[in-house]
């Protein structure tokens, strides 16, 4: 029989991450361990604030929202509910350069996402403790990054289902899921590189070749420079 997450206001998880951090599949490993653990009640989206809410957030008893530049609203209400959060992030310079690869972004746009975002998570990083990988170090390839975060989330899930869990989520797991959603048109009807799926918020281009200094391939030297420079 599943547990029901005590107390009357819903408990907030924050996923923060750069873009390109691997922040989508940690969120979908959140997700997929509460509904593991609780069943139904779990409600998960974006939002950067609290006008970003979908109706009816006040009926989930947690939260998981993924946010890559939080308002300070928002991480109150995840300390406050004793939530946890979570931060994905990357090399800045490979992080948009797989932006401009997978998601045919601009150079300049991509570059004032990140150096935004950036600046957010600097903050965060050093006003509040949080879990923290680091896309360098493959964390979404490892099965014990999935224990990794129950342990983090306060929670027990059996190894069989951390193991569905992951299965689920490898590269090929991933592509095989984004596959049925383009079928079922979770794309719309003309999907684009910025078409995404609402409750997984995976994007059809998601899954990269998780290569570490790509940037040396795909960016100049001048805009190598630019990025380090901000």
């Amino acid at each position: 029989k599943r547990s029901t997450p005590a107390g009357p206001a819903p408990k907030a998880i924050l996923c923060v991450g750069l873009k390109s951090s691997g922040s989508t599949w940690l969120y979908n490993v959140v997700i997929q361990l509460l509904k593991e653990k609780y069943g139904s009640g779990v409600g998960a989206f974006y939002a950067d604030n609290f006008a970003l809410f979908p109706p009816d957030t006040e009926r989930a008893s947690i939260l998981v929202i993924k946010a890559h530049e939080p308002s300070k609203g928002l991480v109150y209400l995840a300390r406050v509910t004793r939530g946890e959060i979570f931060l994905t992030l990357r090399e800045p310079r490979d992080a948009i350069a797989s932006l401009m690869q997978r998601f045919e972004h601009g150079f300049d746009g991509a570059l004032k996402e990140v150096a935004r975002h950036s600046a957010r998570i600097v903050e965060l990083d050093r006003d509040e403790a949080m879990t923290t990988y680091r896309y360098e170090d493959g964390f979404f390839d490892r099965f014990e990054t999935v224990g990794e975060i129950a342990n983090a989330l306060g929670i027990k899930v059996g190894r069989a289902a951390q193991l569905r869990i992951y299965q689920g989520l490898t590269r090929d797991g991933v592509r095989q899921t984004i596959g049925k959603l383009r079928k079922t048109g979770k794309f719309g009807k003309k999907p684009d590189a910025n078409s995404f799926d609402l409750e997984t918020q995976w994007h059809p281009g998601h899954v990269g070749d998780g290569k570490i200094g790509k940037f040396s391939g795909v960016l100049s030297s001048a805009q190598q420079k630019k990025i380090l420079s901000v």
